[in-house]
């Protein structure tokens, strides 16, 4: 009788561990950092397509009901962003004919200026200047005149800072104070340094 107690133990646990193995309770990703606004998830999710696929199979995704429903809504800069999906498009109530010709020419340039279209404009000068080799490498990708650079892994030594009273120095980083494990295309990246002014503050 104890021998078929025992058992009996033993094989409820069995099938209570192998329900827990079948219904997981902690979420497939941790959604807590994902702090957005509610309006803004739609083009969260747009942009990164794989956490959107995990939240749709996982049944703990918060985001469900609302952020999922329309994954067609971008930003704009995106390549694939459809005009009338675009987060925000200027309005224009009359045009000044010193630099547009019609409202619909004023509200593009706006939105190529100081919009999503300047994002989408610089993207699409982005260049590799320094290629990785394999997974890890460094990397340096920068858009025209390198006025917006992407770099991984590259090193910054600090440690000895060349400070005097000039006020704009072009000389603070000497060679050897930067760097990282990647092929530098030279002649690419001197002939991005035609634009260069001084950090400057009002």
């Amino acid at each position: 009788m104890l021998l078929l107690v025992a058992l009996g133990i033993v094989f409820s646990f069995t099938e209570r561990a192998e329900s827990i193995n079948d219904n997981p309770l902690s979420p497939l990703l941790n959604y807590s950092s994902i702090s957005l606004p509610p309006e803004h998830l739609p083009y969260y999710f747009y942009n990164n397509k794989r956490v959107a696929k995990q939240c749709r199979l996982d049944p703990l995704c918060p985001f469900k009901q609302d952020a999922l429903q329309d994954l067609s809504a971008c930003w704009g800069y995106e390549k694939n962003c459809d005009p009338g999906k675009r987060f925000s498009y200027p309005v224009c109530t009359k045009a000044d004919s010193a630099w547009a010709r019609s409202l619909e020419a004023a509200q593009e340039l706006f939105w190529k200026q100081a919009d999503f279209g300047y994002v989408k404009e610089r993207l699409s000068e982005l260049q590799t200047l320094c290629k990785a080799t394999k997974p890890g490498d460094s990397s340096l990708r920068c858009s025209s005149h390198t006025r917006f650079c992407k770099a991984t892994n590259l090193y910054l030594d600090l440690r000895e800072p060349r400070r005097g009273h000039e006020r704009y120095k072009e000389d603070f980083i000497q060679k050897g104070e930067i760097g990282g494990r990647c092929r530098l295309n030279k002649p690419a990246l001197a002939a991005e340094g035609e634009h260069k002014s001084p950090l400057q503050s009002c």
